[in-house]
């Protein structure tokens, strides 16, 4: 294969601007911030925007290839999506490959972290207390109705405020935040405040969700003083309205009072979270030896600390350690996912594919379809060798995770490994329709039309897709 492999994508909304100095009691109502079906903009009309903006910044952004942590995110949501007062919860997620804390929603279900977001949250509550207060932003509808807020905002002003985004988690510099302010400068006073209240709104609504989630909900207030700590450990202090978290003391004071307000009850905290941050961890340790030798230091019995060892010593190649540290997790909780993952990867590093195979196969009969064991399973049958399986197995499950280019990139790889040109050709064209790159997207889609003689329902599929690209590139050109 020679093209680009990607970096799925993405950037945004983040965490939330800024936050107003306000003293209210948990009990009291906020203000009435108008009807969130009066808008005009639709739901669908969010749904394409927001979708079609990620296609664009898909190849801009380097991202976490880690399946078990998207598949983590992705559940964590969905659950908090389910007690939220999200109605459309058609959601995309992403992990942005960065180590600082953040996270963003788009209009159209569009959710992603920063992959330091695991690393700055000491428990589920917190990691869960910030994607809460993401999917109020997007329940509420803030962005549209900021827009629809504003007499002076034009979609010249949205495409503005989103590029400012976008090179905010592209750069990590204050370039991005220049381009923020400069599209904010047009709004008048009001419209800041009014963000203001949107996040205080989103405060509120987010920990209503946590709680019906059954999650702590002081998990908020507790992520926002370690977001504070953070900051004041940067050593800097950028004006308010352009901060991307909302870090004040009166608002962590109001969310910390609000939080009393729900009935005190005993939370446990969830092992796949504690597993994922291991994971996190890992993917932004500079020299895995010394990571090894800090997490080996310590004589706890800690199952996470343990997991991290056993990961670290299979990224070091070193089979026989990692086996002999798994051992005890896996026969206490043999069908956990993180720890099936592992053993099968000790098992394909010292070229057991049999016992791999076998494993992985058994335990997606318990977990259908789930997304990190059958990307293992596919991963592995191509090194066994075996990539007719490979190929029919990742057919499947694109089927399922078709906006996913990291499923369609793979599973070019292994259909050319299948000689299965006419395949490499449709999976290619899916790839570069998620990242954007519609030119390359038309020329493979083409190439597969001269090799798909004869076959009248695959060549009206090709004619659809290219029609497909047309529009979607149409609507990106309007943003």
């Amino acid at each position: 294969m020679n093209f680009i492999k990607p970096w799925a994508l993405s950037l945004g909304l983040t965490l939330a601007s800024t936050s107003a100095s306000y003293a209210q009691s948990a009990a009291e109502r906020l203000p009435d911030l108008g009807d969130v079906t009066a808008s005009r903009f639709s739901a669908q009309q969010e749904f394409d925007l927001g979708r079609s903006w990620l296609k664009t910044f898909r190849a801009q952004v380097k991202t976490v290839d880690d399946p078990f942590l998207q598949d983590y995110f992705e559940s964590l949501l969905y659950k908090l999506a389910a007690e939220s007062e999200l109605k459309d919860r058609r959601l995309e997620t992403v992990i942005v490959n960065n180590p600082q804390i953040n996270a963003f929603a788009v209009p159209g279900g569009v959710i992603g972290v920063n992959s330091g977001l695991f690393l700055y949250s000491d428990n589920e509550a917190e990691f869960a207390g910030v994607l809460a207060h993401e999917i109020a932003h997007l329940s509420q509808r803030h962005f549209t109705r900021s827009l629809d807020k504003a007499k002076e905002s034009t979609l010249p002003t949205l495409a503005g405020l989103l590029a400012g985004i976008a090179l905010a988690a592209t750069t990590g510099s204050d370039a991005g935040i220049a381009a923020i302010a400069a599209t904010q400068a047009a709004a008048q006073q009001k419209q800041l405040r009014f963000s203001r209240e949107h996040e205080q709104e989103a405060d509120r609504v987010g920990m209503e969700t946590l709680s019906k989630a059954n999650i702590d909900p002081t998990g908020i207030p507790n992520m926002f003083e370690n977001m504070n700590a953070q900051r004041r450990y940067a050593g800097y202090e950028p004006l308010e309205f352009l901060l991307t978290h909302p870090l004040t003391d009166s608002r962590i004071s109001d969310s910390r009072n609000r939080a009393r307000s729900y009935p005190r009850k005993v939370y446990v905290d969830n092992l796949n979270f504690q597993l994922a941050k291991r994971r996190a961890q890992l993917l932004h340790s500079r020299n895995p030896e010394d990571l090894l030798v800090s997490w080996q230091d310590k004589t706890d019995s800690d199952v996470a600390r343990l997991y991290g060892i056993a990961i670290t010593q299979i990224a070091l190649n070193k089979w026989t350690e990692a086996e002999n540290t798994l051992a005890p997790l896996l026969k206490a909780d043999p069908h956990r996912v993180a720890y099936v993952l592992a053993q099968a990867e000790i098992e394909t590093g010292r070229e057991d594919y049999p016992a791999a195979l076998q494993r992985l196969k058994n335990e997606l009969l318990l977990s259908p379809h789930n997304h990190p064991l059958t990307m293992a399973l596919a991963n592995t049958l191509e090194k066994a060798g075996f990539v007719g399986e490979a190929d029919a197995v990742l057919t499947e499950h694109s089927q399922r995770h078709s906006t996913d280019p990291g499923v369609w990139y793979e599973l070019a790889e292994i259909r050319g490994l299948a000689k299965n040109i006419l395949g490499v050709h449709l999976a290619r064209a899916e790839y570069f329709i998620q990242v954007a790159q519609f030119k390359r997207a038309r020329m493979q889609l083409h190439y597969a039309y001269s090799l798909s003689d004869g076959k009248t329902i695959e060549q009206a599929r090709i004619k659809q897709r290219l029609r497909d690209i047309d529009d979607i590139e149409n609507l990106i050109k309007n943003l």
